[in-house]
């Protein structure tokens, strides 16, 4: 399996409610190659590039929204994050569900993921 980059170390929001959670990202082109374990993703990437989220969120990228939001995950349009998805993926500093409202403005954004290419990264 061919792999571009790996996010390892994060804390993956899948959407799919039988696993909600992973470590790790796989992405080869614009489609995600595998989600699971960061120690799994790592095997895979023997010539990716790896970046380590060092514990931040990572979280689908909205498929069907006029433009990318980082409340991505919590939206109806998002597809979950699978083998086989589109590589549309935001990395943030906080699970958007565990902060008070009056500090959701202070979620950063580190790194935004487009069809597999990394687009911004703090």
């Amino acid at each position: 399996m061919a792999v571009s980059l790996a996010i390892v170390n994060a804390r993956v929001w899948t959407g799919d409610p039988r696993r909600p959670w992973a470590d790790a990202v796989a992405v080869d082109g614009d489609r995600v190659q595998a989600v699971g374990s960061s120690a799994e993703v790592r095997k895979l990437a023997a010539t990716a590039r790896v970046i380590d989220a060092k514990g931040a969120v990572l979280l689908p990228g909205a498929t069907d929204a006029p433009e990318p939001t980082i409340d991505a995950g919590f939206r109806p349009g998002v597809v979950p994050l699978r083998s086989g998805a589109r590589a549309d993926l935001v990395l943030i500093d906080r699970v958007l569900t565990h902060v008070a409202p009056e500090t959701i403005r202070d979620a950063v954004v580190l790194l935004a993921v487009v069809g597999g290419v990394v687009r911004f990264e703090r």
